[in-house]
């Protein structure tokens, strides 16, 4: 009785070891999804997790592509690869995921069964469909443990797929979102490059070759006339790609704040261009990253309609931060504009602030009477 009582609690305590180390793993997984990690960084905490859990010696995630194909997503370095494509028919991971059940083989698996490389031998493999909402979305597997896979390594490998999964997309969406970010700025620049910098040095050109033919017919007053027209447009094409570059990479945003990057915006550009600048800061907190990248990208987006359209003298950045409110604030003493016929025709960029502000539920407003001045404000609750 004393032994049986013993086995009882060595089972209890075991029991309780695996569950416990269940919880952990599922946590740390979980704790993916709340996390900013690439794509790589998940498939590395899956694949590990998988194999702590079962005491397989690998494990590998597996993507359906094409309906018809799975691809290996990573490959475990402890573990004979997997080729980095196979098809779903005929295999045991693809047959995993077109029934969405758990496939268990505790004996050899064929080479040509599991797409390995003819030298590699599989003595036991577990493969768990990857599954969101009902929709598969690849596999993932765990192989070569000694003794083979039991009910209880499938129970846990699909809680832990049940996770995964969702951590996965999670983190394919935010690289799309990343991706489509790319092509956005991209087609910004090439817009701006367009408008502003291409159009300048296709004058600079003209004035260039108008002042070499006034020069070879001795018209040298034609020629000093162009030459300082010739000055000035290469200032603006200067001045238009420091916009650029500075538009492009945003300093210090990331590590010391919104109105930090604001201050130096101010410095390097406004100041530069002679507008007296001014920027007033009510309180010393941080907002989300996301929050302060598009509210940055609004305000240049504002001071670049002062530099080039307003011809104003002053510009002040008023600042706001609140526990539960921030407020943005640009105002200068330009000409101002019609609000109506600017948003009508896209100008002036209002679109595109109007759509940065929606992506943080902020809300814009912009007040301008032409002859007196811009006043553009965002408000967002936190």
């Amino acid at each position: 009785m004393i032994n049986n009582a013993r086995e009882a609690n060595g089972r209890s305590h075991e029991e309780t070891r695996r569950r416990l180390a269940e919880s952990r793993s599922l946590q740390r997984v979980t704790a993916a999804l709340l996390q900013k990690l690439t794509l790589e960084q998940v498939f590395e905490i899956v694949r590990l997790e998988a194999r702590n859990l079962t005491g397989a010696a690998g494990g590998s995630v597996f993507l359906l592509e094409e309906d018809s194909w799975l691809r290996e997503a990573h490959e475990d370095a402890t573990l004979d690869p997997l080729s980095t494509r196979m098809p779903v028919a005929g295999t045991l991971t693809g047959e995993a995921v077109r029934s969405g059940k758990p496939i268990v083989a505790n004996a050899y698996v064929s080479d040509i069964v599991e797409a390995r490389t003819p030298s590699i031998k599989t003595e036991s493999l577990l493969a768990v469909p990857l599954q969101v909402e009902g929709t598969p979305i690849g596999a993932l597997n765990v192989a070569n443990k000694p003794g083979g896979f039991t009910e209880d390594d499938v129970r846990m490998l699909g809680l832990l797929a049940d996770v995964a999964a969702i951590a996965i997309e999670n983190a394919r969406m935010r690289e799309q979102v990343k991706q489509l970010a790319i092509v956005e700025e991209r087609q910004w620049l090439a817009r701006e490059l367009h408008d502003s910098v291409t159009q300048a040095m296709y004058s600079v050109t003209l004035y260039a070759e108008a002042t070499r033919l006034a020069l070879l017919s001795g018209k040298f007053d034609v020629a000093a006339e162009n030459l300082q027209e010739l000055q000035a447009m290469a200032r603006e094409a200067l001045f238009s790609i420091r916009l650029l570059i500075f538009d492009l990479h945003p300093p210090i945003l990331e590590g010391q704040g919104l109105a930090e990057a604001l201050r130096i915006r101010l410095a390097a550009v406004e100041s530069r261009a002679g507008l007296q600048t001014e920027i007033f800061v009510d309180g010393e907190r941080r907002l989300p990253l996301p929050v302060e990248e598009e509210l940055y990208r609004i305000a240049l987006e504002a001071l670049n309609n002062v530099v080039k359209h307003a011809h104003a003298r002053c510009v002040t950045v008023r600042v706001r931060l609140d526990e539960s409110l921030a407020v943005l604030e640009i105002s200068d003493d330009g000409t101002g504009y019609d609000p109506e016929q600017a948003r009508d025709s896209g100008g002036m960029g209002l679109r595109g602030m109007d759509e940065r502000a929606q992506r943080i539920h902020a809300r814009l407003e912009a007040k301008t009477v032409p002859g007196e001045g811009t006043v553009l404000r965002v408000e967002v609750n936190l």
